[in-house]
């Protein structure tokens, strides 16, 4: 009884039978055990002449695909799918610094979405009242005092923040939706 590989593009189906099975590779008996733990693994392989050929190092990204001929990973996603992906990439980390605080005159203050509304309405509040004061729980649990013209401020510096991390959100689309190749969508990053 042999064991055979099948494969179907990418995919790999290993049977053991009597009979020959029709554009199946025989896997040499002292392969057999090598071949289930490249397949475990996910690493790549072939079957050529009886020998076990394995992809040459580890795979980049989940993207890649070994090119057999190349002796390579390439990226198989299409400039498009790339080009989604790298917005997708860009939207997320403008939402995480967004809802991820911001300083005010050397306070860190919370910026998440509910904290956002909070700020704003403390600000209306504050316009409405000059002897507004309010004790407000920073970022780290904190407390600070904040007049009405501090709260007012405060209210300036979060729309500040909010519109900044938009802008390089915007100016990181323009350079996705520029490039012209897979290296030049790579390249698209979130400045420090």
């Amino acid at each position: 009884m042999d064991y055979y590989l099948i494969q179907n593009g990418g995919d790999r189906t290993v049977i053991r039978s009597d009979a020959p099975v029709p554009g199946a590779n025989v896997i040499p008996d002292e392969l057999v055990h090598a071949v289930f733990d490249c397949m475990d693994a996910g690493i790549p392989f072939r079957l050529v002449d009886g020998q076990l050929e394995l992809a040459s190092d580890l795979r980049p990204s989940r993207h890649a695909t070994y090119d057999w001929e190349r002796r390579a990973w390439v990226d198989a996603r299409t400039l498009g799918e790339m080009k989604a992906q790298k917005w997708a990439e860009v939207r997320a980390t403008r939402d995480a610094k967004e809802f991820g605080g911001f300083t005010w005159d050397g306070s860190i203050f919370d910026s998440d979405a509910m904290s956002q509304s909070r700020i704003m309405g403390a600000a209306q509040l504050a316009q409405l009242d000059p002897g507004f004061q309010i004790d407000w729980t920073l970022a780290d649990n904190t407390v600070r005092s904040l007049s009405a013209v501090d709260m007012l401020a405060v209210g300036v510096a979060l729309g500040a923040h909010v519109a900044a991390q938009h802008a390089t959100a915007r100016e990181l689309r323009a350079q996705i939706h520029a490039a012209a190749d897979h290296q030049a969508v790579e390249a698209v990053a979130w400045p420090d």
